[in-house]
């Protein structure tokens, strides 16, 4: 499955907006949403959740929606339009069979609304009776089905810290808990030690090839995703996951923050498909739609660089849509991408989609409109820069003037020493500043 459309009103910060999610019936697989804090990139990805998970799995991610009204005298209202994959069980419609379902909740909150000739008096999440969404209850949300797949996750991606031995079960849980995480902070994604320990326990005692070619493809899937110094080892007698990071086998209780959250995340990524897809060659090959809150958390910049790469590589027919502070994660997306930076105004939070972000330099991509820097460095710096370009472009300079100028010269002319790895074009433009700022000395 993949995502159509969304649209979302009167929640939050959002009176109401639309975006599609492809492009000429063609899906795009990477939808990041920038924006600063507070202008509701985390409402987006729980309402795909919330749309995504089913309506019976509202009670368990959010029963209550305190607060999540703009206006609390109408109701609000998500909206989604998903697309079946082919890998989908299901077939809707006789004689034309329908790949494209539409389906709404409205949410009210703590004053009495009426939708549908029905009074609501408390928040509450509400589904729009629909004979589309009433099939997909059947066929797409239900807990042991096959294909449909999608999942969430919140900022706080991580394995617990607490030692345990593993016990080597591995039973479908219900549908929500593919989202837990987004509406749950303090929830570990604990399921990457079981389902790797299960399926070694499998093999040491079954020996079966299928067994043996789903952990494969689900380590590959995982190590693609690490540098290339940090790779799987093994197993231990006591069912601990060891990883060896430059040569050295390392537990993941021990492995940095950065770390054990790509793999909590991976590993519990790698489970869901597992069990979404168990008669697939390559269940990571399979299509379906992964929200992940804040990607670029415990990243270093090296890394961020590399990682939407890295996923879509990984998980080439998924649909990923994320959020981001980073102008890394932003351009590492790539060209066929779509970026969306959401912006508050008067009317509310709105929509802006911004090409082109691939092309550019960090520096370049923190002063577009993306980023919204009016300067790439330090205000300490920016600040030296603007007191010199008054004092220089002063018509009558005092001697004191002249005498502060004279001393910020040379910081100035600091400023343009460029790293080695800077590009050409900015080595020349920082040359001919430098020789400038000479000339006026």
């Amino acid at each position: 499955m993949w995502i159509k459309e969304f649209s979302i009103e009167n929640i939050k910060c959002f009176e109401q907006q639309t975006l599609k999610f492809d492009q000429q019936n063609t899906p795009y697989q990477w939808i990041t949403f920038l924006s600063e804090n507070g202008c509701g990139k985390s409402t987006i990805l729980q309402s795909l959740g919330l749309l995504l998970a089913g309506p019976d799995s509202i009670p368990s991610l959010l029963p209550r929606p305190t607060g999540w009204l703009r206006d609390e005298k109408m109701a609000g209202k998500i909206s989604i339009r998903v697309h079946q994959g082919p890998m989908d069980p299901g077939d809707f419609g006789e004689e034309k069979r329908r790949r494209v379902f539409a389906y709404s909740y409205h949410i009210t909150g703590d004053r009495a609304v009426t939708i549908r000739n029905k009074i609501h008096t408390a928040p509450g999440i509400h589904e729009n009776p629909d004979r589309a969404l009433s099939w997909l209850r059947q066929n797409a949300f239900t807990s042991k089905g096959q294909g449909w797949f999608c999942a969430g996750y919140g900022p706080f991606r991580r394995l617990t810290r607490s030692h345990q031995i593993i016990v080597p079960t591995l039973e479908p849980q219900a549908r929500h808990n593919n989202f837990i995480s987004q509406f749950q902070e303090d929830e570990a994604l604990a399921v990457f030690e079981r389902w790797m320990v299960y399926l070694d326990y499998r093999i040491a005692k079954d020996g079966h090839e299928k067994d043996r070619r789903t952990l494969k493809y689900g380590i590959e899937a995982i190590d693609s995703l690490l540098p290339d110094d940090v790779h799987f080892d093994s197993i231990s007698s006591e069912g601990r996951i060891l990883y060896s990071v430059n040569g050295e086998k390392v537990p993941t209780l021990s492995l940095s923050d950065g770390y054990r959250s790509i793999l909590a995340f991976a590993g519990d990524l790698v489970w869901r498909l597992l069990l979404a897809f168990p008669e697939s060659k390559n269940p990571a090959h399979e299509q379906g739609v992964v929200l992940i809150d804040e990607l670029d958390i415990h990243l270093h910049p090296l890394w961020q660089r590399d990682i939407a790469l890295k996923l879509r590589c990984a998980f080439p027919k998924l649909q990923f849509i994320v959020t981001t502070h980073s102008p890394l994660v932003a351009a590492g997306a790539g060209e066929d991408a779509l970026t969306v930076k959401i912006s508050k105004g008067d009317k509310g939070a709105t929509f802006h989609p911004v090409d082109n972000l691939h092309k550019l330099s960090v520096d370049k991509i923190l002063t577009t409109e993306a980023f919204g820097l009016v300067s790439a460095y330090s205000p300490q710096t920016n600040e030296k820069m603007e007191q010199y370009s008054q004092l220089f472009n002063k018509p009558d300079k005092t001697r004191a003037d002249k005498a502060a100028l004279k001393k910020l010269q040379p910081q100035i002319k600091d400023l343009t020493s460029v790293p080695s790895g800077a590009q050409e074009l900015d080595r020349r433009i920082d040359k001919l500043l430098a020789s400038f700022i000479d000339d006026q000395a």
